[in-house]
């Protein structure tokens, strides 16, 4: 049985393992239901799980209203906006595509933290950028599959990676006051499903609600996502952070897209062509050079999708 250092990196692989295979299983849902319905459902169940442990570890924590209006930014911009975008997206485009451009994550970050809140801008940074962005327009720009179809998609998952940067930073400034991080993740995570919800009943009305048919398989799917996922998935990363810092934890995020590609393949019969390996590669590079000599690094404490 592994044990200190060796039981976080065992937790970590199983955590990104974790993460490329929720871009499948979005997918896989939204082949059944509405995007906004996936996220409507998937995020209150995730954010009830993540709630009982901070009842457990901290009781009714009550934020301040400074820290409310944040948390409400974060759960409006980094939960509802991206959980709806993340939705479409993988819905028009295949799982490979969509996790190679969720994997420009951590240099998007750098690159914003340095325009807004003043992190140094770096050669290696600017160069791992170029890299990371090489590789995902080679593979969107590809003549490989119906590129028309697949554009549209491509695009709209560039988007929910750039909600997820922004509501990150607004993470960083928010953890700057007095406030857990496993409350952060467990109360925005609620603020945006309520906010998906109330969506939900003003585009289509209550009775949507009783037009869901889910088979057997579908519904485990959704609970594996929303329970194992993101909420399980999200205590293991926010642990791995503390454990080992969030520059070696950034490190673990190169295996999100070889998860999604296998699970495309083997899940949903999707085709990888050589372009999406270079394009991997390249992306891959990028944020490792990106991660080089970089005393400190922004990444986001409460990574989930």
């Amino acid at each position: 049985m592994p044990t200190g250092k060796k039981l976080t990196y065992l937790i970590l692989v199983l955590v990104v393992l974790s993460w490329g295979l929720n871009v499948v299983m979005i997918k896989f849902l939204t082949q059944n239901m509405s995007p906004i319905l996936v996220a409507a459902i998937r995020m209150p169940l995730a954010g009830i799980v993540l709630l009982f442990f901070v009842l457990k570890k901290y009781g009714l924590y009550n934020p301040s209203k400074k820290q409310w209006r944040l948390l409400f930014c974060i759960g409006l911009i980094s939960v509802c906006l991206h959980q709806l975008l993340l939705g479409y997206g993988v819905s028009v485009t295949s799982s490979a595509n969509a996790s190679l451009i969720l994997a420009l994550n951590p240099l998007t970050t750098a690159l914003l933290a340095s325009i807004f809140v003043e992190e140094k801008f770096t050669r290696n940074l600017g160069f791992g950028i170029l890299l990371g962005f090489a590789g995902v327009v080679l593979v969107v720009f590809s003549k490989s599959g119906t590129v028309e179809f697949s554009l549209i998609g491509d695009v709209i998952m560039l988007l929910a990676m750039l909600t997820y940067v922004i509501g990150g930073l607004l993470i960083k400034k928010l953890l700057e006051t007095p406030i857990p991080t496993l409350v952060v993740t467990a109360y925005s995570t609620l603020i945006g499903g309520i906010l998906l919800n109330l969506g939900t009943l003003v585009s289509f009305g209550p009775s949507v609600y009783g037009q869901i048919h889910l088979s057997s398989t579908a519904v485990l799917v959704l609970l594996l996502s929303a329970w194992g996922a993101t909420a399980l998935g999200t205590l293991g990363w926010n642990d791995g952070i503390k454990q080992l810092g969030a520059n070696r934890t950034a490190m673990f995020l190169n295996g999100m897209p070889f998860a999604s590609m296998f699970g495309g393949v083997v899940f949903l019969n999707e085709k990888i062509a050589g372009i999406h390996f270079l394009a991997l590669i390249l992306t891959t590079l990028g944020i490792v050079i990106g991660s080089i000599s970089k005393k400190k690094v922004i990444l986001l404490e409460s990574y989930k999708i």
